[in-house]
């Protein structure tokens, strides 16, 4: 039986990278922070607006309003 002398953080290195939105995720998981979910979704929201509303989209934005 070998030991295997790498230590925590090593491990921890090669590891798959889950990326950012999987951080964010296991965040809010870890720490039960669920109320952030709908203040993201609002400024995903904006986001997608804004971009839209530069584009040729735009006259059928204006109207939702």
């Amino acid at each position: 039986m070998e030991y295997d002398k790498r230590t925590e953080f090593e491990k921890t290195g090669e590891q798959k990278d889950i990326g950012l939105f999987g951080e964010f995720v296991g965040m809010m998981k870890q720490n039960g922070k669920y109320w952030l979910i709908p203040i993201i979704l609002i400024l995903l929201l904006f986001g997608v607006l804004i971009i839209l509303g530069s584009s040729a989209a735009a006259p059928f934005i204006y109207t939702l309003f």
